[in-house]
């Protein structure tokens, strides 16, 4: 779902460019167009218009005091929310109605931080889990899990352990800033407590070189190492050498091959067994093809310059199985 179309642009594309067959898009009515006229191959949706959501919330933050009567005031704030809650609802049907379709929904490149869109996204997001579809969640994502409402989305009998249950794959690729920020809201200012709440779920932590960590707690299983937490974690660590230049879109085009690794993992094996590996693979596409792009196109290279290696660093990963 998204509303700013180029990080839209890059996470599917990438996805499609790496192998993967359809990519479905929903975004703002005023995001679908430009969408369609940059990526043609893209299924692409309307599922809300940006302007009447922020018109609905910016409604409903003024009519808190606009009269002296208090009964009115009332009145119209229930209308008011009446009409956000039916607009939340059709945005989430929209969505929810085309998942017996999808493997795999990658949340966050360009969605926007509008309260309405965050509320929807929140429900969307339990619906996915619900349905055992694998979810990958970035940028404003990461910030929507963040808002104190949002906290036990991943956590507790609505969460992670559902998850568990249901073999639901999530990923977060948080960057370093986004990291943080999840340590201080969901983890309370510690990483232990961050991992005992993200109990099979795992993270891919964006860097130089970049981390990918399965959170396993001990009722669940065992790994290579644990930490104080009483969370075991099966770690790898992406060590390939990327481009000299970190220009916007690199860290979507990264989400897309992992939604599209996920979604190939549903489909093939069904086990969040070697998700951890997929997700190191991903990691070294994304940085293998940011190097070529950069050693062709220099300082003025850019997001789409990377899309453009994808495809042929993923036939160098496949070798002569891509031929069979």
């Amino acid at each position: 779902m998204y509303l700013h179309p180029y990080f839209e642009i890059c996470s599917t594309k990438s996805s499609l460019r790496a192998g993967g067959d359809l990519a479905f898009v929903f975004c703002a009515n005023e995001a679908a167009i430009p969408i369609k006229c940059y990526s043609p191959e893209l299924m692409v949706t309307g599922v809300y218009s940006a302007q009447e959501f922020d018109n609905a919330v910016e409604k409903m933050n003024a009519s808190k005091s606009t009269s002296n009567n208090e009964e009115d005031d009332n009145n119209r704030r229930m209308l008011e929310k009446e009409e956000m809650e039916d607009m939340r609802i059709k945005m989430v049907r929209q969505v929810t109605d085309v998942m017996p379709n999808m493997h795999a929904l990658v949340i966050g490149p360009g969605l926007g931080r509008c309260p309405l869109v965050m509320r929807a996204t929140a429900d969307i997001i339990r619906e996915a889990k619900n349905r055992g579809l694998g979810l990958v969640l970035d940028a404003d994502a990461l910030f929507l899990l963040t808002l104190e409402q949002n906290r036990d989305l991943l956590s507790g009998g609505g969460g992670a352990a559902a998850a568990a249950t249901n073999n639901t794959t999530i990923v977060l690729t948080p960057n370093s800033v986004e990291y943080k920020r999840l340590v201080a809201t969901l983890g309370e200012g510690s990483e232990d407590i961050l991992e005992q709440r993200l109990d099979g779920v795992i993270i891919v932590r964006k860097g130089f070189h970049d981390e990918i960590i399965q959170l396993i707690s001990k009722s669940s299983g065992s790994s290579s190492s644990s930490s104080s937490s009483g969370v075991f974690r099966n770690k790898l660590c992406c060590e390939e050498e990327g481009g000299l230049k970190r220009c916007g879109g690199l860290g979507d085009i990264l989400s897309g091959i992992v939604g599209l690794f996920v979604a190939w993992n549903k489909i093939l094996l069904n086990s969040k067994d070697d998700m951890v590996l997929a997700c190191w693979v991903a990691c070294c596409l994304t940085k293998i093809s940011t190097k070529e792009a950069f050693s062709k196109s220099r300082r003025s290279m850019t997001a789409p310059d990377v899309l453009d290696k994808v495809g042929s660093v993923v036939d160098s990963f496949a070798g002569e199985t891509s031929k069979s």
